[in-house]
Formats: C-alpha cells, structure tokens, sequence
C-alpha cells in the first residue's frame, strides 16, 4: 500500500521524558542524589496517572493500567534506593523493598513491551485516515470546511453507542455523544494529549464521522488532517470514501465480525509510534 500522508516526525512521546531528566539533573547538582531521584519517582508517579490510568478511565482500555502500574513500580525503586556518598563518588543501596520494587518493574516492563509490539496501546486515526485515501485520485485543493453527507445505515442509537464504545476501547475513534448523534474522531498518536488534557478541547473542528440516531452518516474532515497528506486529494471522494470506511466497520460490528475492523486496520503496517 503506498502512503498518502506524510511521515509522522512528531515528538511529543517525548516531552515528558525530557522534562523529567532536565527537573532531574538540576536537582541533582543542586541537592544531590537521593533528593534528586525522589523527586524524579515523584514525577513518574504523577505520569502514572497521566499516561495510564486517566487514559484507561476515559477509554475503557485495560491495557493503560499495565502502562500505570509499571511506572507506579519504577517511582518506588526511585523512591526507596538509597545514595551514599556525594555526586563524584555516588554508592547505590539497594533495599529489600528496592529490590521488590525493581522486579514488578521488570515484569511490568516485558509485559509492556509485548503490548506495544502488537500495538494494544496505540491510537489508530493515522491507519483510518490511509485506509480512507488508498483509493482517492489526486485533484485540485477543494477542501471545504462544511461537513457532508456520506450515507445512511440502519442502526439503533444503542448500536451506535456500542460500536463507538468498541472503536474507543480499542484506539480506534474518540466518540463524542451529543443529543442526536455520536462524532467519531480518529485519533493519531500524540493527539491524545490535548484530547485527554485540554480543557478546551474543540472537537468539532477536527476530523470526525458523524452517526445520528436515525442513520445519517456525515463526515467532517479539519484542514490540519487534509495538509497532513502528502499531495492534495478529491475531498469529495475523500469524504465519501471516509464515510463509507466506517459504514463498513458499523457493518463488520452489527454482523457479528468485529475482529475484522482491526485486521483492516493491521493491514495498513503502519509503526508502532506513529
């Protein structure tokens, strides 16, 4: 499958990571080695919080907790070693509770590690976004910020609730529930965070496909995610081709084949980070 949207060169996995060690090695030069190594547990059991149990509360995605609890593990090896001696000549004292700690980390880690290989911890807008351009021609840049029609399907409002709950669960879509319909917003890796974060997150500009209670399908597409693709695209036959992607997920759920929505996206093979 050739690749409509640009490379994915997008950092912000990495914040976190490089805030923690800047507050770290200031803290380190500035008080030490144990003041700073409990400062930095405490940071990391804050980021328990943020990248894994929030996301496993607004998802229903159990995997976030393994996420939660490995880095629940590693504050407390940082929380309980021990520091002898100054910053030129540091000597580490390991703890028994140090040494209990280390090994869920460890477990935690491997059982971690095995989930982001199959990719049970990564959100999936940027495959639904390929699998929707896989057919669409090169055209003149006719974006138009309107939302539009994509089609009807049969479905009750407490399937629709179900199959976006499903897409949500497993990264798929972020559903909006308003009074008369759900919006499903693909969701690519690194958007979680305003999406968990922002208190004023505005979904209604970004990319969604709208089921309304009596069947109607529309299907929005924001000007960021339309730029994101390597050359301009019929947006007509983006949009059609977008919605009707996702009847054919609704279909592949109402009739029982659920499976077959992540096998769609799994054959796209795009990378675990992107």
């Amino acid at each position: 499958m050739t690749r409509k949207l640009k490379p994915d060169r997008g950092i912000q996995g990495l914040v976190p990571a490089i805030i923690s060690l800047v507050i770290f090695f200031c803290t380190l030069i500035i008080f030490g080695y144990s003041p700073a190594f409990k400062t930095l547990g405490s940071i990391i059991l804050i980021y328990s919080a943020f990248f894994g149990f929030w996301p496993f509360y607004k998802t229903g995605n159990t995997y976030f907790l393994v996420s939660g609890f490995y880095l629940v593990a590693f504050s407390l090896v940082l929380f309980f070693i021990d520091v002898e001696g100054n910053v030129r000549n540091p000597k580490i004292v390991a703890s028994t509770e140090t040494k209990l700690s280390l090994l869920f980390v460890y477990l935690f880690l491997i059982w971690l590690i095995y989930l982001v290989s199959q990719k049970k911890l990564k959100w999936k807008g940027r495959e639904v976004m390929e699998l929707a351009a896989w057919e669409v021609e090169s055209g003149p840049d006719t974006y138009t910020d309107r939302p539009r029609p994509a089609g009807k399907l049969e479905m009750s409002k407490y399937d629709v609730i179900d199959f976006s709950n499903y897409l949500k669960k497993n990264l798929v879509c972020m559903p909006f529930e308003e009074e008369n319909r759900i919006l499903l917003l693909p969701v690519k890796m690194g958007e979680d965070y305003g999406l968990f974060y922002n208190p004023s997150f505005d979904y209604l500009s970004k990319t969604w496909i709208s089921f309304d209670f009596e069947g109607n399908i529309s299907v929005h597409i924001s000007r960021s995610d339309y730029l994101d693709f390597r050359e301009d695209l019929s947006f007509d036959q983006l949009c059609d081709d977008l919605g009707k992607l996702m009847i054919t997920f609704a279909e592949f759920y109402l009739n029982g084949n659920k499976i077959r929505i992540l096998d769609r996206i799994d054959s796209v093979k795009i990378g675990i980070f992107s």
